[in-house]
């Protein structure tokens, strides 16, 4: 195996002299059991060095025609089988758990897909590592660059490249591939590459019915959050969505000191919080908050029914402060360090005397 640039993640390929290109399996330190993912027939050497690392107790299998070698690695291991709840009744191999889309496993987030070449066609998200792992769900070929499979081989192309949109909603910096040469430190502009090269589908839209929503926080500051920017592949403004539930307060009052924000009430009455007055506000309201303090700002539900509003920001967060005056924090260079914004400290505090 060879060891590769993720942290905890190795690698065995076999050359496809048919195809022109590498197949590749992937061996995963996990938080807690180490797995492979896409295990090929790599001899008694591969055996012996996963062996060597603490054996595995997982096998991910991305797709149904990636089941290769699986059978033998549960004979050898005695790992249980996970693959996607679509296609784990088409394996031959047991499955012991199938896998949903959205769902963590072994610290991986399972990212299912509509439109490929089989019906519960799956990648893996490693936040963690800022890296994805996919099947047959993108191929590698001609190295550098990444590509959707010929549109023959899939169920619904179109269908297919948008859903496959998730990926660039990652972030990743690592795209490792089950077909083909992996993407090392590029993932995001390959990725963005090969859904532009596609010219019979807006790559660039979507609708507010097809994000899907999160919940995300506690207590009263929570709501139900969609990313939608990364996913049309903007770069240098930033697009979200969020549902408020009456009493819901979406985070506390905040003024950033680059990233200027525009918000757009879609649906309900939501109210903004300023430091001089509270406003409720009204479908089809665009409301701008400048990046200094006079923008400071918190998006709350005073009302009795749901509320939708549109996030836009300028993405600048390697400069952006975030300050909180309630609490007098300051957020400092996008979030790296929370600090109160009046330490008083002495000029020559901590310096040699």
């Amino acid at each position: 195996m060879q060891t590769t640039i993720v942290p905890g993640i190795s690698m065995w390929s076999l050359w496809q002299p048919d195809r022109n290109l590498f197949f590749n399996s992937f061996f995963v330190e996990g938080p807690q059991e180490n797995f492979v993912v896409d295990p090929l027939d790599g001899g008694e050497q591969v055996m012996e060095q996963i062996a060597a690392r603490g054996g595995i107790a997982w096998i991910l299998i991305t797709n149904r025609d990636h089941e290769r070698a699986a059978h033998a690695f549960v004979e050898r291991f005695g790992a249980r089988v996970a693959a996607s709840e679509r296609d784990a009744p088409l394996l031959r191999v047991p499955v012991a758990h199938a896998l949903r889309d959205g769902e963590t496993f072994l610290g991986a987030t399972v990212l299912a897909f509509r439109g490929l070449k089989t019906p519960g066609e799956i990648a893996l998200a490693f936040a963690d590592r800022q890296t994805v792992l996919v099947g047959d769900a993108l191929v590698g070929n001609p190295a550098g660059s990444l590509r959707l499979m010929p549109a023959e081989q899939l169920q619904d192309p179109a269908a297919a490249l948008l859903s496959l949109r998730a990926l660039r909603g990652e972030e990743p910096l690592h795209v490792l591939v089950g077909d083909g040469a992996c993407i090392f430190e590029h993932g995001v502009t390959a990725l963005q590459r090969a859904y532009e090269a596609q010219r019979d589908v807006m790559v660039h839209r979507i609708n507010l019915d097809e994000l899907a929503f999160t919940p995300v926080g506690s207590g009263r500051y929570r709501c139900e959050d969609a990313e939608a920017g990364l996913l049309v592949g903007a770069q240098r403004l930033g697009y979200r969505v969020t549902r408020l539930q009456p009493g819901a307060v979406f985070c506390p009052l905040h003024w950033h000191a680059s990233e200027e924000e525009l918000f757009i009430v879609w649906e309900g009455t939501p109210s903004i919080r300023t430091e001089h007055a509270t406003w409720r506000l009204r479908p089809g309201d665009l409301v701008a908050f400048p990046a200094r303090r006079e923008g400071a700002h918190q998006l709350l539900n005073e009302s009795d029914t749901p509320a939708t509003v549109i996030l836009i920001s300028l993405e600048d967060p390697d400069r952006d402060d975030c300050f909180y005056p309630d609490s007098r924090k300051v957020w400092v260079a996008g979030g790296q360090v929370m600090l109160r914004d009046h330490p008083a400290l002495d000029y020559l505090d901590g310096e040699p005397r």
